[in-house]
């Protein structure tokens, strides 16, 4: 399995960098910002093809596609373009999202980024790997200059988010960045190049491969409240070991 799903992953990722800055909007969804584009499409027909052909009972969650076979033991979950809208213009943030639970556990995990051909693996219990070589979660010990991530779309509950760290960061300075894409996000964190990150909304396939690539780098992985996260929860908090419960306090103030 572990081969396999580098493969899928990388092989949609390859699709999508062939369609880069070539094709746009093919239809829109509820929202006018949840755009999907041909490359959406090939990558998501590519890796659920690939998973029923190899592993016909198991079940897929994919971001562009109806629910397969739930319940079944073994669970896909995919987001085949995360940053779609990074794509539509032209910014090389983007990545590929695949996941695979084992009786509602996230076992293994890959986000890749065509353009800059970074590959990040995770096994349970095994680690964090970026293109084959293990990395790990940032050492930063105070929160003064910390260097976070939080959501780049201001939706209310996001909004709120920020207004949080706006307000602390008048005790304490930090860095944020927002990069429109999860996945992306989640790459730069798993290797140290950011320190934390914020997240909520979105659907399954934004948090589940992101948080056992983060859990598997050495970050500390809860839903808002503190609780170790899991697959109900829309949500994430993530930290090395010294500054997750600062994150934690901070999003939970007034």
């Amino acid at each position: 399995m572990e081969k396999f799903i580098k493969q899928i992953t990388e092989e949609a990722g390859l699709a999508i960098l062939k369609k880069f800055g070539k094709v746009g909007v093919k239809y829109t969804k509820e929202d006018v910002a949840d755009v999907v584009t041909e490359a959406d499409l090939a990558a998501n027909k590519i890796i659920t093809e690939a998973i029923k052909k190899k592993y016909p009972t198991h079940a897929i969650i994919s971001e562009e596609t109806e629910d397969y076979q739930s319940g079944a033991e073994y669970c896909w979950i995919i987001d085949p373009l995360d940053g779609t809208r990074n794509f539509l213009t032209r910014t090389p943030m983007f990545a590929v999202m695949v996941g695979l639970a084992h009786n509602g556990k996230m076992e293994l995990a890959t986000i890749y980024n065509p353009c800059t051909a970074e590959l990040f693996f995770a096994k349970k219990g095994k680690g964090t790997f970026l293109n084959g070589k293990k990395v790990a979660c940032s050492e930063q010990k105070t929160w003064k200059n910390s260097w976070g991530l939080a959501s780049v779309n201001l939706s209310e509950k996001n909004t709120a988010n920020l207004r949080k760290l706006l307000n602390h960061s008048e005790k304490e300075n930090v860095w944020v960045s927002a990069f429109g894409s999860a996945g992306v996000s989640v790459m730069y964190q798993a290797d140290g190049r950011r320190d934390w990150r914020a997240s909520q909304g979105g659907g399954l396939w934004d948090y589940a491969a992101a948080s056992l690539i983060l859990s598997e780098s050495g970050c500390k992985v809860t839903n808002f409240q503190g609780q170790p996260w899991s697959l109900k929860d829309r949500e994430i908090l993530s930290a090395n070991k010294y500054l997750h419960a600062k994150l934690l306090k901070i999003m939970n103030s007034k």
